[in-house]
C-alpha cells in the first residue's frame, strides 16, 4: 500500500529558533543552545554552545522531548530529535523545531527522511531552495514539504533501520579509532628496541 503524502504542517507546528544576538544578555539565564552542528546523529543528545539570554517569552522557544530541530541554513535539512537531557534548550536562528500535533508521525521517522536524499531529488524542492551561496529554505516552503506517511508501524520499522545502521557506524568507528591508536602504540614500542 503506497503511503499517503501530507503538508509538514499539518502534522504539527514548526517554529524557528531563537535569533541569540537580539536575546543575548549577560544578565540573563543560560540555555543549551542546539545549533545546526549539533544534528549529526539522529538524536541530539548533546551541544557544543551555550549562552546567557534574556527572553520574556522563552518558553515558545524552549525545545521538548521528541522535537525534531531541522536545519535550514548551511546544511539544510539535517535533522535530530531531541532527548529528555536536552529538553529546556532552545534552537539557533539557523534551524527551526517541529512538535508533532498528531499521532501520526513518529519523530525518529521524520528525521530519517528529512535527512534521506529523498528531498533532494525532488524538482520541487530543488526550486524551493535559496540560490544564496549558502543553502537554506524558508520556513514557509519548509511547512509545505509534502510528506509521505506510511502506517505508523512501517515508520518505526524504518526509524529503527536507521538507528541501528548509525549505532553500527558509530561502533565500527569506534573500533577503528582503537586500531589506529593501539598500532602507533606498537610502532612506538618496536621503535624503541
Amino acid at each position: 500500500m503506497a503511503p499517503q503524502f501530507i503538508q509538514l504542517k499539518e502534522l504539527g507546528h514548526i517554529s524557528q529558533g531563537i535569533t541569540l544576538s537580539r536575546y543575548a544578555n549577560d544578565q540573563g539565564e543560560t540555555y543549551r543552545v542546539v545549533s545546526v552542528s549539533d544534528l549529526e546523529q539522529l538524536y541530539v543528545e548533546d551541544v557544543q554552545g551555550q549562552t546567557q539570554l534574556a527572553v520574556p517569552d522563552i518558553q515558545r522557544y524552549e525545545l521538548l522531548e521528541n522535537d525534531v530541530v531541522i536545519a535550514i541554513r548551511g546544511t539544510i535539512l539535517k535533522s535530530s530529535v531531541v532527548t529528555a537531557s536536552l529538553q529546556g534548550s532552545v534552537s539557533n536562528q539557523n534551524t527551526v523545531f517541529f512538535r508533532s500535533q498528531s499521532k501520526k508521525v513518529n519523530p525518529l521517522y521524520l528525521a530519517v527522511l528529512l535527512r534521506s536524499e529523498y528531498f533532494e531529488k525532488l524538482p520541487s524542492f530543488r526550486e524551493r531552495q535559496s540560490t544564496t551561496t549558502l543553502p537554506a529554505i524558508r520556513v514557509t516552503d519548509l511547512r509545505n514539504l509534502e510528506i509521505p506517511l506510511p502506517d505508523l508501524h512501517t515508520q518505526d520499522q524504518i526509524a529503527q533501520l536507521f538507528l541501528s545502521i548509525e549505532q553500527a557506524k558509530k561502533i565500527t568507528l569506534s573500533a577503528i579509532e582503537t586500531r589506529y591508536r593501539l598500532s602507533k602504540v606498537a610502532l612506538f614500542k618496536a621503535l624503541e628496541m
